[in-house]
């Protein structure tokens, strides 16, 4: 199946006319049209609305694979992600990397002293510290 025809098949799932469905998303519904009838390839802004306001599987979209909707945190997180790539100019591993770090209760502990000691903090600025030499002295 189609790219163009699960857009459709997407469209009667959420009761959405053409209109509706561009309405939501804020594009041209001559857009919705062109992508039904693969003319052309969604792109990027119409993909991160599918997933941001419509909950969309976009790896279904594309591919057929997978469930067509995904959890409104999934989307979050997918939201999030991207805003990290594009704002830090980070591969999506390197923001992987980082959020596996920040699960680390230690990593996200000294994270949140950073944070404090940006905000002026100099209590935190020592506790730092002190953790620091402790690490290093543990390398």
């Amino acid at each position: 199946m189609s790219i163009g025809k699960r857009i459709k098949e997407l469209k009667a799932a959420l009761h959405l006319t053409s209109a509706e469905m561009a309405n939501k998303l804020n594009i041209p519904v001559r857009t919705i049209g062109s992508y039904e009838r693969d003319e052309v390839p969604p792109g990027s802004k119409f993909l991160n609305q599918l997933i941001e306001i419509l909950y969309v599987n976009v790896n279904w979209l594309l591919t057929g694979k997978g469930n067509m909707f995904i959890s409104e945190k999934e989307s979050l997180d997918l939201n999030y992600i991207a805003k990290l790539q594009e704002r830090l100019h980070l591969s999506k591993d390197e923001v992987m990397g980082i959020i596996e770090i920040l699960d680390s209760d230690a990593s996200r502990e000294m994270v949140m002293k950073f944070l404090e000691i940006k905000n002026g903090n100099k209590d935190a600025l020592e506790s730092l510290i002190y953790n620091l030499q402790g690490i290093k002295a543990i390398l």
